[in-house]
């Protein structure tokens, strides 16, 4: 498991064009929302004291208030709410899509035989996985479902026993034992899958059902070696993101070189999930390797015998 997990942040590493590739599609993907929002605040906003607050990354509500009552008159936060509750589903959702087809292509190229980025490897194994990576996505929704539904049984259970109790710290102790609990759930089914997709590339497989029983059968014989490399890589990918974030905001935003500085450290932390990403896929994919048995060999075939009789030849004769 630790030679998996060295393995993972070492191609992960090494691949550092990939990472730039994914950087790139999340900007392109994030520009349609920061755009409007970045000339909403340069036009109502100005030079006002609401703007160096947003610019410190803090959201003035007098400004929100304002924006909803001049900018869109007769609109109330009920309505605008569930306007942005649509609109936030809709790009939840086309997230979700972009990231079914690059991880397509992530894989492709940890499962070449060089384990190196070539955009041409890159983006064939976007297009050749994501119809099946889509097909694996609607079955993990079933998977998702079962863990929320197995923490709000947990839920109300607990809260039933909250109800006689005497003290207030042990019902926020159970509340959070089951928030940790939903968590870990939902992180198994996270691995349950990419352990899916794995399977998937390594032995082209084309039954979406078959793959993630495979995986399941996998991930429960190694449950241990196979959930403990996701958590530490996870763990990794979070203290490296958690550090800069820290850096992020100890960064005095007070002139335009600081913003841009700030960007840029954005930017790298945005990069740093990228390649936790990466070094999770790379890690899981060596450990599958160790793991699952080689797929069956084709039977030899039997010798042919001909009822024909060979005369040699002449030149062979002399």
């Amino acid at each position: 498991m630790i030679g998996s997990l060295i393995r993972g942040i070492t191609l992960a590493t090494f691949n550092w064009k990939m990472v730039l590739v994914l950087l790139f599609a999340n900007i392109i993907f994030a520009l349609p929302v920061a755009l409007p929002m970045f000339m909403l605040v340069l036009q109502t906003a100005g030079n006002s004291v609401a703007a160096e607050k947003m610019l410190s990354d803090k959201l003035d509500v007098d400004w929100v208030t304002d924006v909803v009552n001049l900018q869109m008159p007769g609109s109330s936060f009920d309505a605008t709410g569930l306007q942005t509750a649509a609109l936030l589903a809709v790009a939840a959702l086309v997230y979700l899509l972009i990231t079914t087809l690059l991880s397509g292509g992530i894989l492709a190229v940890f499962a070449s035989e060089g384990q190196r980025f070539t955009m041409r490897e890159f983006w064939a194994g976007c297009g050749q996985y994501f119809w099946r990576f889509f097909r694996l996505m609607l079955i993990s929704l079933f998977f998702y479902a079962a863990a929320i539904a197995i923490y709000s049984v947990i839920y109300r259970w607990t809260g039933r026993i909250d109800d006689t109790a005497t003290a207030y710290e042990s019902v926020v102790y159970k509340r959070w034992a089951g928030i940790v609990v939903l968590l870990l759930m939902i992180s198994a089914v996270n691995m349950l899958f990419d352990y899916a997709r794995i399977g998937t590339v390594i032995n082209d497989g084309r039954k979406m059902f078959r793959q993630t029983f495979s995986a399941m059968k996998l991930t429960l014989r190694h449950f241990f070696s196979a959930f403990a490399l996701y958590l530490l890589i996870g763990i990794i990918g979070l203290a490296v993101m958690a550090l800069l974030v820290w850096l992020r905001g100890s960064i005095n935003q007070s002139s335009l070189p600081a913003v841009a500085l700030a960007i840029l450290v954005g930017q790298l932390t945005i990069a740093s999930r990228m390649w936790s990403r990466m070094a999770a896929f790379a890690g899981q994919m060596d450990l599958y390797r160790r793991l699952a048995p080689p797929p069956m060999a084709p039977p030899d075939q039997e010798p042919v015998i001909s009822d024909e009789i060979t005369l040699p030849d002449e030149r062979e004769i002399g």
